[in-house]
């Protein structure tokens, strides 16, 4: 087969064309300048970011006659030896997914003890460590320790938790990071222009954020373009390619969403999948995190846009608030994660579409918490601007007429009916002998109204303090006191000074008469006021007897004119 894809044609062959590992390297480089080589390395990260790279480079440098800046030279006798890919003495490459046994690691163990020909190192890599077996780490665990004076090892694996902890503390540990998007772009500038291909730079821009940081999976992605594209790498090729979204659609759809406009979002999700493109999760939680990015650091530089679309994107990010934005692409972070395993990927997808759209409408903690937030926006409106204070002048005259007239109506009624005297069932009862002109009767109205404002003063403050109460129940994980306090009905409820009265009937009171019950309750009245409060509940038959007694005080000041239903 004549052609080699791009990941291997341009794999390093020295340290200085490693991109994205420079922790890694230096550290590597300066161990082999200085002579301190270790026994054991262990290479872990994401697949494709170099790890059995830097192993087989590493393998070279140690036996390079001549290395240069602690890479392999490339021309001495040992460097040309090893670069054969037929040379399996020296250099052992051994898969440990389909040798991950104990019989292999004893044969391991046997062929360590024989000095090699021609290198002064017998360098081990092993790929994929984290399939061995637990018996074959078993049996690793002592050579691993103290090999032979002439033995390295490599272990490489993209799942370090599996190791065990007596594996990990004999390796001296590298982790390999994820490779920016501006080096991967880089990278395919360079290939392209050995290979002497055009491009756009969107196009390299966009393969480089689908490879996600692996330098393997981008060049893949590279090859599968540049067999679409043929000598020019589009933009508009790319996308096809990708089956991706263009930034115009996503800027739309992403404040189509931020907007709670539902309608408009499913209509761009609709064109979207008519068109083939099936990656909206992914791009959206990217163009979410430009957006954050954009809000919280303008002055930072981001390579994967341009001027055009960071305007678009600052005026997007100034609309809404950091925890809007938060909320909307962990639900596009955590959809894509579910996307892979759903038979049905498109009402996934529709479906967290809408309710990253209407979350404010959740009847869950999130769904309140979001409903303060606008309130506490538009309250800061109000502040800033000012409450808009309407002119009657503005107003169509017969408008302000007919309120003027409906308003004498309701005053004129009211009126009539203060003065109608008190019925009452004794015909020797003469009302005009013991009241003047009506006026004690209007005063008492007036009282009574009086009355009844300051009881619906004192039920919205205790309304208040009881909403305090069980909003500290929700955050103490108490749900289920809290819906015992929220069925019984506000009248049953007095405030008298610090002693908070609570009519109940008797399995309430059983409840809190459990232990602990009670004095948890008095502890979260505290922290939710700020201060001690005595809580009482008294059963419905004490309720009964207080309305009994309420009668004979009533008897007492009106007789018999009184009858009860």
């Amino acid at each position: 087969m004549d052609y080699v894809s791009l990941y291997r044609r341009f794999r390093p062959d020295t340290f200085d064309k490693v991109i994205g590992q420079a922790h890694i390297v230096k550290t590597l480089t300066n161990q082999i300048a200085s002579g301190r080589i270790s026994h054991a390395y262990l290479f872990t990260g994401t697949r494709g970011t170099g790890k059995t790279t830097c192993a087989k480079i590493f393998a070279r440098a140690v036996n390079c006659l001549n290395p240069i800046n602690g890479s392999p030279c490339g021309k001495c006798e040992i460097c040309k030896q090893l670069s054969n890919p037929n040379n399996m003495i020296d250099v052992i490459e051994m898969d440990a997914a389909s040798n991950n046994g104990v019989g292999e690691i004893r044969e391991l163990k046997e062929s360590v003890q024989y000095r090699s020909d021609y290198c002064k190192y017998k360098v081990y890599i092993i790929d994929e460590v984290h399939m061995l077996s637990g018996s074959a780490f078993n049996a690793l665990l002592k050579t691993l320790e103290e090999p032979p004076s002439h033995v390295i090892f490599i272990l490489a694996t993209t799942e370090v938790q599996k190791l065990p902890q007596t594996i990990l503390s004999r390796c001296m540990r590298f982790d390999f990071r994820l490779v920016a998007i501006d080096q991967l772009v880089a990278l395919l500038e360079k290939i392209f222009g050995e290979l002497k291909v055009t491009y756009d730079i969107e196009a390299l821009t966009q393969i480089a954020i689908h490879g996600e940081g692996s330098v393997r999976d981008t060049l893949s992605l590279a090859d599968m373009v540049l067999s679409y594209c043929g000598k020019h790498i589009s933009y508009a090729d790319t996308l096809e390619v990708l089956c991706a979204n263009d930034f115009e659609t996503l800027n739309e759809l992403g404040n189509a969403i931020l907007s709670s406009d539902v309608a408009n979002a499913l209509r761009i999700t609709e064109e979207s999948l008519k068109n083939g493109r099936n990656t909206i999760a992914k791009d959206l939680a990217n163009y979410f995190v430009d957006v954050l990015e954009i809000k919280n650091a303008e002055t930072k530089e981001l390579e994967r846009i341009s001027a055009n679309q960071r305007e678009s994107l600052k005026a997007t990010a100034n609309k809404f608030s950091n925890y809007r934005l938060a909320r909307v692409m962990d639900i596009m972070a955590n959809m894509e994660n579910t996307l892979r395993f759903a038979s049905q990927p498109r009402i996934v997808l529709e479906s967290n579409i809408v309710r990253a759209c209407e979350l404010v409408t959740e009847t869950n903690l999130e769904g309140l918490t979001n409903r303060i937030k606008e309130l506490e926006t538009k309250l800061k409106g109000i502040e800033q601007n000012g409450v808009c204070v309407i002119d009657n002048n503005a107003i169509a005259p017969e408008v302000v007429a007919k309120a003027t007239k409906a308003n004498k109506v309701k005053k004129e009624t009211k009126k009539v009916i203060s003065k109608q005297p008190e019925f009452v069932s004794d015909p020797d009862f003469d009302a005009n002998k013991i009241l003047s002109e009506n006026s004690l009767q209007i005063e008492e109205v007036e009282v009574f109204d009086k009355v009844e404002d300051i009881q619906d003063n004192s039920n919205h403050e205790l309304q208040i303090l009881l909403e305090k109460i069980k909003g500290k129940l929700i955050e103490s994980d108490e749900s289920f006191m809290e819906t015992i306090l929220s069925d019984i009905d506000i009248d049953c409820y007095n405030l008298e000074g610090n002693k908070i009265i609570v009519d109940a009937d008797a399995s309430i009171k059983s409840f809190f008469n459990m232990p602990g019950k009670l004095e948890f309750l008095k502890q979260i009245v505290k922290d939710a006021l700020g201060e001690d409060f005595d809580i009482f509940f008294k059963e419905q038959a004490e309720v009964k007897k207080l309305k009994e007694d309420d009668r004979i005080m009533l008897a007492d000041l009106f007789g018999n004119k009184i009858k009860y239903t």
